[in-house]
């Protein structure tokens, strides 16, 4: 009798793959457990979500409510904000329509990629810290300012979020702000080193003045201060128009106040002159008064008929009949009183269209645009 060939049982072919299926899982176990050490170590946990293509949604929602059922929420906000095609386009990846792109990103379940997690950034005017299993940690910092919100995440194994927070947080809200000191050092000397780098490219940027330039700006300008015409092209970025018109314009402001200047001194000379004319005219009328008087007196006495032998009136010691009681004596009186009174005018109208001319040539101060 010949014995039946007894048929190959399954279970050998299944025990490799359980076995093989049992190894990854405590590999996985043993990431996880090493991982949780790491962060141990910085003072921070992890806060597990559901894995079902929304974790990074709902890692951001535990982060900034402290319910990751808001998850929706955020995907829709990250979406509409990667609609604004001239920032995200160029990033979509496959030949993919950037409306089908959208479109996809928009349904519950689908992945999220390295542009969702800067529009996440964006979006929430939020810093991302992004640790990794016995890797550098990873940072989107989109804002400088240190009072800006950190996110932090965890990311396993590349294909899940979850969330981090610090030991000492409850979990019953928004996460607890978190600090790294070797991170924060980091990041001040970052910013030094930005800072030095900012100032040498001013300092070359000082040295790479075109020295055509200065010539160009020198003569537009009528400037011969070529160290000076220099500093205004750094000023203004190398715009020899605006480094011209600025110098024009500062020639300008400097005639103004000489102009300024001169009116005053101008000015004071003038009252001087007022001062001495008025000094001249007292001494005229003080003349003028003395003629007249006299002729006033010659007009009384002539009009008493004065005796031609006594002293005549005008002081002159003669006797009247040799003096003005003549018929040419009377008229010579009149007609110096006459000449007197007309030189009297003739100067005051000379000082006066002398003050008028003064005030006429005054010097135009000009316009200036500013």
């Amino acid at each position: 009798m010949v014995k039946a060939k007894q048929q190959k049982s399954s279970k050998p072919k299944k025990q490799p793959r359980q076995v093989e299926n049992k190894k990854k899982k405590e590999g996985n176990d043993c990431d996880l457990s090493q991982f949780r050490a790491q962060l141990d170590s910085l003072g921070l946990k992890i806060i597990q979500v559901t894995a079902d293509g929304n974790c990074f949604f709902r890692s951001l929602a535990d982060q900034l409510e402290g319910n990751e059922d808001e998850h929706s929420k955020y995907r829709s906000m990250v979406v509409q904000y990667i609609v604004n095609r001239e920032m995200f386009e160029p990033f979509i990846e496959d030949d993919v329509p950037f409306e089908d792109y959208c479109k996809t990103m928009d349904d519950d379940g689908t992945w999220a990629g390295n542009m969702e997690l800067q529009a996440a950034s964006l979006v929430t005017r939020s810093n991302i810290c992004i640790h990794r299993s016995m890797s550098p940690r990873w940072y989107i910092r989109n804002f400088e300012d240190s009072r800006t919100r950190m996110i932090h995440l965890s990311y396993h194994d590349g294909e899940h979020y979850n969330s981090v927070r610090s030991k000492e947080d409850a979990c019953g809200g928004p996460a607890r702000p978190v600090v790294i000191e070797a991170d924060a050092k980091v990041s001040a000397a970052s910013k030094q080193a930005k800072a030095t780098e900012c100032k040498s490219k001013t300092r070359s940027d000082k040295c790479d003045v075109d020295a055509g330039a200065v010539k160009v700006v020198m003569s537009g300008s009528c400037c011969d201060n070529a160290e000076k015409a220099e500093q205004v092209l750094v000023q203004v970025n190398g715009d020899v128009d605006a480094a011209i018109e600025f110098l024009i314009a500062e020639r300008g402001m400097e005639s103004l106040t000489e102009n300024a200047a001169d009116i005053t001194n101008r000015k004071e000379a003038s009252d001087s002159t007022m001062e001495s004319n008025e000094a001249t005219n007292e001494e005229e009328s003080s003349s003028c008064s003395n003629i007249e008087t006299v002729l006033a007196k010659f007009s009384l006495q002539n009009d008493e008929k004065i005796p031609r032998n006594k002293a005549c009136p005008c002081g002159s010691k003669k006797k009247y009949k040799s003096c003005c009681g003549t018929a040419t004596g009377r008229s010579s009186v009149k007609l110096l009183v006459s000449q007197t009174m007309e030189s009297k005018k003739g100067r005051k109208n000379l000082r006066r269209g002398t003050s008028n001319e003064i005030e006429t040539n005054a010097p135009d101060l000009g316009a200036l645009c500013i």
